[in-house]
């Protein structure tokens, strides 16, 4: 009877997640909020003990997910287009990792964490996330660099956020230069790995990159790269994150190899995109239905306390990054792009990679909640020309008189 229960469960829940897509598509109500609520409901009646007494299972498919939120959220990144923005997304991301890790991580201190859980939590909240701001670009129409530049941002947020986090909890012991003699290590050989594993397979999609079976084989090689990185003492993530970039370009780079021959080696087909991005749908899906099966609403304090979080993280994102705004992009852009800042996937993931208490998980899950719900707000004003951005806010370019009466106007 439990399995057949837990079968119920499995295609209920994936029906739910269509249902939120559709959702979104039609009101932009983020589907994480509904997912997450979804998991809360079914947690409150019991239907997820099973997945509490089986942590083994859930740390399998949370490492899983790992790898494959890193895979496709580097996939779609252009070389070319990221050359044009690479200034402004790579400082933008640096700049919002290593400040909003410090300031919520000194305030997480105070609130009683220890240095690694505190750095750890602040580090979460810089988090932009990849699925959600790919499901926003498909409903606003950003231009192509403006696509770029936020792409790229959520990517080296992500490699930032889940490389720095492991690096806290692995070298926590050791003395500061052991710490950069092993990052040194270990960085170069991942990124050795990722590099020469996705030239090697991609001459082997070239020639069986037709088969029905090739995008399943694909998915193997990114456990492989992850486990003989992390078996070597490398990053398996990083290896990932390389690999994909390197495979999502090749078709553009081997076009120098076979000029005169008009071929390219091992291009990913338009099934193989589509296949890849069902599975994201499904890993989405259940990863945020199990988030939310973690709510404990009896600490609502510590809920509306991830959103004071989100929002510092917000206010400091948003003042770093009008540091050096891209002029390339309209005004219009560029505020759509300070708005990007919902959590999502990679926190969801680390958050039972790192093992946190519920402490530490309720201020994470409020955070999530409600900055997908406040990213889908500020896009809706933006569109409506009713808000601009809290840079604006706090340098007083908004005539509040003018705003006001522009708004009751409206």
């Amino acid at each position: 009877m439990e399995t057949v229960t837990n079968l119920f469960i499995v295609g209920f829940v994936i029906v739910a997640g269509l249902i939120a897509q559709y959702i979104f598509r039609k009101t932009r109500a983020p589907d994480v909020m509904f997912l997450m609520v979804l998991g809360a409901i079914l947690s409150q009646f019991g239907f997820t003990e099973g997945l509490k007494q089986n942590p083994s299972q859930i740390t399998f498919l949370i490492t899983f997910s790992l790898i494959y939120v890193v895979f496709y959220g580097a996939l779609p990144i252009r070389i070319k287009a990221i050359f044009s923005t690479m200034k402004y997304a790579f400082l933008s991301s640096i700049i919002n990792f290593v400040v909003t890790t410090t300031i919520l991580g000194l305030f997480s201190r105070l609130l009683g964490f220890d240095w690694i859980m505190a750095f750890s939590l602040g580090a979460l909240f810089c988090v932009l996330d990849g699925s959600i701001i790919n499901s926003l670009i498909d409903t606003i129409g950003l231009g192509k660099r403006a696509e770029a530049q936020i792409q790229a941002e959520s990517a080296m947020t992500d490699i930032f956020v889940i490389v720095g986090v492991l690096s806290i909890i692995s070298f926590a012991s050791l003395s500061t230069s052991q710490i950069f003699q092993n990052l040194a290590s270990y960085l170069f050989l991942s990124l050795g790995i990722g590099i020469i594993t996705s030239i090697v397979w991609a001459f082997i999609l070239k020639h069986l990159g037709h088969y029905s079976s090739a995008p399943i084989a694909t998915m193997a090689v990114l456990v492989i790269i992850y486990a003989f990185a992390e078996y070597v003492g490398a990053n398996g993530v990083i290896a990932v994150f390389f690999f994909s970039i390197i495979l999502g370009n090749i078709a553009e780079w081997s076009k120098l190899v076979y000029a005169t021959q008009k071929e390219s080696i091992g291009t990913l087909s338009g099934s193989t995109r589509h296949f890849f991005k069902d599975i994201s749908f499904l890993i989405r899906t259940f990863l945020f239905v199990y988030l939310g099966t973690l709510v404990d609403f009896s600490q609502w304090g510590l809920l509306l306390l991830g959103l004071v979080f989100f929002l510092v993280a917000y206010m400091l994102r948003s003042s770093l990054n009008n540091i050096k705004v891209n002029r390339d992009l309209t005004k219009k852009e560029n505020y759509f792009l300070d708005s990007m800042c919902a959590k999502g996937l990679t926190p969801a993931v680390m958050l039972a990679v790192i093992g946190a208490n519920s402490r530490f998980s309720n201020i994470l899950i409020g955070g999530i909640f409600s900055s997908a719900l406040i990213t889908s707000i500020f896009i809706f004003l933006i569109e409506k020309e009713k808000f601009t951005s809290f840079w604006d806010i706090i340098t007083h370019k908004i005539n509040w008189k003018r705003y006001i009466a522009m708004l009751q106007k409206k």
